[in-house]
């Protein structure tokens, strides 16, 4: 036993050190069930955890819509009951990995090792489970511990059109040998020189490494290490207008043609090795279990982006000063700026109409331009004005886990864990390229506008002022974020003849601390150390009564109350310049209830789920480039409720044995239910002055009012609230076909919050006062209901009362229609091999028109004035931001051909 003890221990010990010992690489992919080879195997890959999320599903035992809805639903970015990932567990051999900065499992560090996760056990919210905690979107855990391989080899080779165009992958197993050991591996690689999207490109390798120990019947030890070194390039999203002058949906911003070859802005690199030692015991009955897990993560993941000093012109082809629309107003004829009317701004729409349109190197990033001027500029004695620089996320993390499970008879059971996890996240950023320049100073360069270029703001670090930067260097800001988390967790199941009974419970405690490596110019004593550690008390409850008439019908009733820690990604106001905590920064609170119906009816299969969940106290936010102050700004919302209710169907009809139809519904509203509290930052103003912008004043008393995002009744973005699919299933002699046929509706652009700042309606005029009192003595307001339900404003009452709230109306997609197909073919072979062949077909339909997300621009249609400190608003803008959100579109008609060979 000693020996073998040894031997993991140091394979444990080497894991750990090569992942230290790595580069940077990532993507996300879809899990996948049993059958993997006969459904739409990585129909929809989340590439950019920036962008839309992967599907927040699992395939829970037994339920006829989980096990459905994930890969189904998934080119719409479908989210279940549209939760955040954040809300899904995921486990492996009974260790938690979801990220405690991003609440998130990293789905890209598995690399699409399909064959390595496809022993999995998934649950709702609701289910007893013995594995862990699991939130309102369920979660799964994945079992790789070697000997629950099957012996053999398998080889896979992939065809597709979407992110990466050739996937090749091989897998072995011993099974459980003679003397006890077990081995497993799998590695893979993924890639195209571009890919779908012009201007991507996708580099991705991957390993799964596998090695377990049985002592006698009752010991195990197993260790399991994999990674996924990734290097990818990524898609921008745009306006309807860019689209339209491209004359392409998949049109991507982000490249542009150097010395005549492409190349991207913005390439993520990432990777994020990770090791688990578990050890398993079980007694000779196999009525008591435990399993303990120790973990390490070294999770490295940076993503390039241009940046220039305040004196260069935005480099970016869409901006908004480069397009036709930019030149004038092109939306109200009764403009005085109305392009239709004035000759002089129909030529220049004219001239920037060719000019888009006559070359594709015309709307793409001019590589060429920015060495020429740098070069010009640092003749001419200057620093470089243009540069790419690499934002970096790392992070190293241990977790520990050790979870008891205990059978006491054929109606009663409990599990009971403990859990801890110390996260070290490092967040920098360095310098990638120059662009032909040699000279950069750490500065400020948009505070040189407001405090000159020798004063104290001006500086990135007054520890090492005016610091030349070369590549490779850390400049702007850098800082390390610590949180612990502590948990202690137990479910119980009774189950009898007609009924069961599941109670789950749980309490944890979460701190988290930033330490600043830069001391700030703007935030001098607020910047560089520690900021003292934040500590939140959590904890909650689940139950579940459910009846069971006969074998065939089950009606189960659940509730659920749990208070949990905000994110530390939400929890600093400017976490890359200063050491603040928001404003009521508090726990989040859930109450969830959930009311299903089972059955089966000789042939039919089918669930029925009503769900109502309630989130309070939610923190959230947004960080983005201020064009208006020309700054870096961060906008946190605190204090904010949200309801999500709905339903859930999904039903199977097995008209013979080898041909079945199904049908799956989601229908439902997530929506904020509030006007939440809002805190303003920008990097680029000191405090005092911060103090001043957060601050709006009663209309009527001038009083201070608490400034608020006028956010009630805006839905949730970026996932379908109503989804609904027919689809027919047909096996005969080794063939299998599917098809289905799929309606999605409902789905919501992401609103500003910056535009529903009660401070940004007063500035735009608004907030509205009573003109006159109406023969019923109500206050009479010169504003339409419908102009008030589409710019937002705020009514208040002679006396300065707040009377009613409107958010500014938030642009709903147009539904649409996705048809999908595969066919495959399983053959077996002499000597138990078999060859299993896969086609499925996307979106044969290829419509192009369904947007999957996007997003609003954080900018308001008019200028400014300021006096005294006070901003009041000026002229409108030719550009109407209001107008112009930026889209995301579901892929065009795609394939994916997959062949695997076992032996």
């Amino acid at each position: 036993m000693k020996k073998g003890v040894s031997v993991l221990a140091t394979l444990w010990c080497l894991a750990g050190a090569t992942a230290l010992a790595q580069v940077h690489t990532a993507d996300t992919l879809k899990l996948q069930d049993d059958n993997a080879d006969f459904t739409f195997s990585e129909s929809q890959l989340d590439e950019d955890l920036d962008a839309s999320q992967a599907v927040a599903s699992v395939q829970a035992k037994n339920d006829p819509f989980l096990n459905s809805v994930g890969f189904r639903f998934s080119p719409m970015r479908f989210r279940v009951r549209a939760l955040d990932n954040m809300y899904n567990q995921t486990y492996m051999n009974g260790l938690r990995l979801n990220d405690l900065e991003l609440g998130r499992f990293n789905y890209s560090s598995l690399g699409g090792l399909n064959d390595a996760t496809r022993n999995k056990e998934g649950v709702d919210a609701y289910d007893y489970n013995r594995f862990g905690l699991v939130g309102m979107g369920g979660g799964q855990s994945l079992n790789t511990r070697a000997s629950q391989f099957a012996m053999g080899n398998k080889l896979t080779l992939s065809g597709t059109n979407r992110n990466y165009y050739l996937r090749g992958m091989y897998t072995f197993a011993t099974g459980l040998l003679s003397n006890g050991w077990a081995f497993a591996g799998s590695v893979g690689y993924r890639g195209a020189t571009e890919g779908v999207i012009e201007g991507t490109f996708y580099n991705s390798a991957a390993y799964f490494l596998a090695a377990e120990k049985r002592f006698g019947m009752n010991h195990a030890l197993s260790l399991v290490t994999y990674g996924a070194p990734t290097e990818r390039a990524q898609q921008g999203a745009s306006t309807e207008e860019v689209y339209w002058l491209a004359n392409s949906h998949y049109y991507n911003p982000n490249w542009g043609y150097q010395n005549g070859k492409k190349r991207n802005s913005r390439v993520v690199e990432s990777f994020s090795p990770t090791t688990i030692l578990t050890w398993d015991w079980e007694n000779d009955k196999h009525t008591s279990k435990l399993t303990t897990n120790l973990g390490f993560v070294y999770n490295r993941y940076s993503g390039t982006a241009l940046g220039w000093n305040g004196n260069a012109y935005d480099p970016r082809p869409d901006y908004y000063k480069n397009l036709p629309s930019g030149v004038g107003d092109v939306w109200d004829s009764r403009s005085d700026h109305y392009v239709g009317k004035e000759g002089f701004l129909r030529d220049q729409w004219n001239s920037l109409y060719d000019y888009w349109t006559a070359d594709k190197a015309h709307r793409q990033i001019n590589w060429d331009r920015m060495y020429f001027i740098n070069r010009q500029n640092e003749a001419n004695g200057g620093d470089a004005l243009y540069y790419q620089e690499r934002r970096h996320n790392d992070q190293t993390v241990w977790m520990f886990s050790t979870t008891w499970n205990q059978t006491f008879n054929q109606h009663h059971k409990i599990a009971i864990g403990a859990y801890a996890n110390h996260t070290h996240g490092m967040h920098y950023k360095t310098m990638a390229d120059l662009l032909g320049g040699t000279r950069y100073i750490d500065i400020d360069k948009f505070a040189i506008k407001d405090y000159g270029p020798n004063s104290v703001e001006a500086q990135n670090d007054l520890r090492h002022p005016n610091r030349k930067i070369n590549k490779g260097d850390r400049f702007g800001y850098d800082y390390n974020i610590d949180v612990n988390k502590a948990e202690m967790w137990s479910n119980y199941q009774y189950t009898g003849a007609y009924a069961q009974l599941v109670l789950a419970g749980h309490v944890d405690g979460t701190t988290m601390e930033r330490n600043g490596l830069m001391e700030n110019g703007r935030y001098q004593n607020n910047s560089y150390g520690k900021s003292g550690a934040a500590k939140f008390l959590g904890g909650g409850g689940k139950a579940t009564v459910a009846f069971t008439p006969t074998r065939n019908h089950r009606l189960a009733l659940s509730l659920g109350l749990s208070s949990q820690a905000p994110l530390s990604r939400n929890a600093f106001v400017a976490a890359r310049a200063q050491n603040n905590f928001v404003d009521n920064l508090t726990n989040e609170d859930i109450f969830s209830a959930d009311l299903n119906y089972a059955f089966r009816i000789g042939p039919v299969v089918g669930k029925v789920s009503g769900y109502y969940l309630a989130f309070y106290n939610q923190v959230e936010q947004t960080a983005f480039y201020n064009d208006q102050q020309s700054t870096f700004t961060y906008l946190t919302m605190s204090g904010i409720d949200k309801v999500h209710y709905g339903l859930e169907a999904a039903i199977d009809w097995q008209l013979t044995t080898n041909f079945s139809l199904n049908a799956i519904a989601s229908i439902g509203n997530a929506e904020y239910d509030n006007n939440p509290y809002a805190q303003v930052s920008y990097e680029g103003m000191n405090a005092a002055e911060l103090a001043k912008l957060n601050t709006v004043a009663n209309p009527v008393t001038k009083a201070p009012m608490p400034m608020r995002v006028i956010a009630k009744g805006m839905k949730e973005d970026s996932t379908p609230l109503t989804a609904l699919s027919f689809g027919a299933k047909y096996s005969i002699k080794g063939w299998f076909f599917e098809a289905s046929a799929n309606y999605y509706d409902r789905v919501y652009v992401g609103f500003s919050p910056y535009r529903r700042l009660n401070s940004t309606y007063a500035t735009d005029g608004h907030f509205y006062l009573p003109t006159s009192v109406n023969a019923q003595g109500q206050a009479v307001y010169d504003v339409k209901e419908s102009e008030l339900k589409t710019n937002g404003g705020v009514l208040f009452a002679a006396d300065g009362r707040e009377v009613k709230s409107y958010a500014a109306q938030q642009e709903k997609f147009k539904g649409g229609v996705m048809i999908d197909a595969s066919i495959g073919r399983y053959i077996r072979l002499r000597r138990g091999k078999s060859l299993s062949i896969n086609f499925s077909v996307q979106n044969l339909t290829n419509n192009r028109n369904l947007r999957t997300g996007g997003y609003e621009q954080n900018r308001s249609d008019f200028y400014y004035k300021e006096s005294g400190g006070t901003y009041s608003r000026s002229e409108g803008k030719a550009y109407k931001f209001s107008k112009n959100s930026k889209y995301y579109y579901a892929n065009a008609l795609n394939f994916f051909l997959n062949l695997g060979f076992k032996f």
